[in-house]
C-alpha cells in the first residue's frame, strides 16, 4: 500500500484512496494477512487517503462487532463507503445507522430507491461484469441527482481500450436521453461533493485547473486534458511521460504441490450444491443438482453445464483447497485459472477435467501468477502478472493480443460469457450472495456458513 501511494506522486493525475476496511473481506475468508486498526490509523493521516472503503463485513456491522465499530469511529467525519448487495429493511437501516454513507452494489430500481430514502449516496455501476446502469437509470432525476455518482468497479483492459472509462458511461446516459449537463454532474460535481473535494467541483478562481476537453456531446471523445493548468494530453498524444515500473516482484507465491489424483473428490452423497453464474451480474445463484459419480468420485456434468471449481491458497502453501461445482461457463475440454481473484486473490481454477486443471495450476504456480488457459492437457496461453499476481507487466496492446487469443480459444471450447476471467475472479468473494468458494470450501453467503459440496 505504501509503495502504491508513493507511485502516485509520479503521474499527472490526482488519485485518491479509500482505506481498505476489510482485509480479509470477512472473518470467513483467509488471504495474505490482516489490515487492523494500527495500519488504518496510519493510512487515515495520509494526504491521498480520503475515507474508509467498502465496509463489506455486513455481519460485523449489524452485530456491532468491536473491531468493526472502532474502524468506523476512526474515520468519523470522513466518507465511509458501503458494500451492501441486496440488503434491505431493518438490516439496511441498522447498517446505515452505523455510519456508512454510500453503496455501489445496488442492482435494482427498488433497492436503489430504498437506499436513497435512507440518505445513502449511490454509485451507479457499469463494469465489465456487473452492468447495472440501465436498471438504475430511472433514478437519475430530481430529487436524487445530488446523491448519485458513476463508477465502473472492475473494468477489463479490453473494455478500457475499446470503450473507455467514465466517458463510456456518459455516452450511454446521453444516448439514453439524459441531458448532457446532468450526466456530467454524475462524474464531476456529485462525487466531488461526496468525497469532500471542494477545490475542484467547479470553474472559478481558487479552483484546481483540472479540465477535460471533448467534442460532440453525444460521443464525448476526449481531445485534451489539462492538469494543474498544463496540457498533459492532446489529440491522441501524451505530452508527459510517467515512470516505468520494474517487472520484479517483492512477493513470490507459495502454492503446495498437488498431483492430478489429489484433485479428485470422493463422493459422499447423491446431490451437489452448484454456484450459478449469470451474465452481467456479480450475484450468483445457489443451485442444486444430481451428483454424477464414477468409481466413487464426483464428476462434472457438461451436459448440464456443471464443471469443477477450485481455490488454492497462494500465500502459505497449504495442502487443503476449496472444491465445488459451477454452472454457467459452458466450458468443454479444458480449464482456465487466475490469481486475480477478489478479494484475497488466491488461485482459482474452473475446468471440466482434472488433467487441464492440473496443467493450469502448475503453470500459474511456476510463473508466480497471472491468467492461464489449458485445452486437452496443453497450455494454450498465459498472461503473466508478476506484480503480486494481479498486475501484468505486459504493454496494453500486448495484453490485448494475448487476451484475444484466450477469448477465441474459449469460444471454440463453448464459453459464451463476455468476460469469463472477470466472472471467475468473483467466485471466491464471500461477501456477495449467494454461493461462493474460498480456500475453505463452499460458502453460503446468505446463511453465513460453509457447506459440504455434496449432501448425503
Amino acid at each position: 500500500m505504501k509503495r502504491y501511494l508513493r507511485l502516485l506522486e509520479t503521474i499527472p493525475l490526482d488519485v485518491y484512496v479509500m482505506a481498505p476496511s476489510c482485509v480479509p473481506s470477512c472473518r470467513f475468508e483467509k488471504g495474505f494477512g490482516e489490515l487492523g486498526l494500527k495500519e488504518l490509523a496510519w493510512l487515515r493521516g495520509h494526504k491521498r487517503v480520503i475515507g474508509l472503503g467498502e465496509m463489506m463485513d455486513i455481519g460485523g456491522v449489524l452485530g456491532r462487532t468491536r473491531s468493526v465499530m472502532r474502524k468506523l469511529e476512526l474515520f468519523a467525519g470522513k466518507p465511509v463507503d458501503g458494500h451492501a448487495p441486496a440488503l434491505s429493511g431493518e438490516a439496511l437501516q441498522s447498517y446505515v445507522a452505523a455510519g456508512i454513507h454510500s453503496d455501489h452494489e445496488t442492482t435494482t430500481f427498488e433497492e436503489g430507491k430504498e437506499k436513497l430514502s435512507l440518505g445513502m449516496h449511490l454509485f451507479l455501476r457499469q463494469g465489465s461484469v456487473s452492468k447495472d446502469l440501465d436498471a438504475l437509470f430511472p433514478l437519475v432525476k430530481e430529487p436524487y441527482l445530488a446523491k448519485l455518482s458513476l463508477c465502473t468497479d472492475d473494468l477489463s483492459v479490453r473494455d478500457l481500450f475499446q470503450h473507455g472509462h467514465l466517458d463510456a458511461l456518459l455516452r450511454q446516459l446521453v444516448r439514453s436521453g439524459l441531458p448532457l449537463a446532468r450526466a456530467l454532474r454524475l462524474a464531476t460535481v456529485s462525487p466531488a461533493d461526496y468525497f469532500n473535494l471542494s477545490d475542484r467541483k467547479g470553474l472559478g478562481p481558487g479552483k484546481k485547473a483540472d479540465l477535460v476537453v471533448f467534442e460532440d456531446p453525444k460521443d464525448i471523445r476526449v481531445r485534451m486534458t489539462i492538469k494543474n493548468g498544463y496540457v498533459v494530453y492532446k489529440h491522441g498524444k501524451r505530452l508527459r511521460q510517467g515512470h516505468a515500473l520494474r517487472a520484479s516482484s517483492p512477493f513470490l507465491m507459495k502454492v503446495a504441490r498437488f498431483s492430478p489424483d489429489d484433485l479428485r473428490q470422493e463422493a459422499k452423497g447423491n446431490a451437489i450444491h452448484v454456484i450459478g453464474v449469470r451474465e452481467s451480474t456479480l450475484l450468483s445463484e445457489h443451485r442444486t443438482a444430481e451428483a454424477r459419480i464414477e468409481d466413487g468420485y464426483l464428476l462434472p456434468d457438461t451436459g448440464q453445464d456443471i464443471i469443477y471449481a477450485y481455490v488454492f491458497d497462494r500465500y502459505r502453501g497449504e495442502r487443503h483447497y476449496g472444491f465445488g461445482f459451477v454452472q454457467g461457463f459452458s466450458l468443454r475440454g479444458g480449464a482456465i485459472g487466475t490469481t486475480y481473484a477478489h478479494d484475497s486473490h488466491n488461485l482459482i481454477i474452473v475446468g471440466d477435467n482434472v488433467t487441464d486443471v492440473f496443467t493450469v495450476l502448475t503453470a500459474l504456480a511456476k510463473e508466480n501468477g497471472g491468467m492461464a488457459l489449458s485445452c486437452r492437457g496443453r497450455l494454450i496461453e498465459h498472461i503473466p502478472m508478476p506484480f503480486y499476481g494481479i498486475i501484468s507487466d505486459c504493454g496494453g496492446r500486448e495484453y490485448i493480443r494475448k487476451e484475444k487469443r484466450m477469448r477465441e480459444a474459449l469460444k471454440r471450447m463453448g464459453v459464451m460469457l463476455t468476460n469469463p476471467f472477470f466472472q471467475m475472479s468473483f467466485l471466491s468473494l464471500p461477501v456477495i450472495p449467494a454461493l461462493r468458494l474460498t480456500t475453505r470450501g463452499l460458502f453460503d453467503v446468505t446463511r453465513q456458513r460453509y457447506l459440504r459440496v455434496d449432501d448425503e
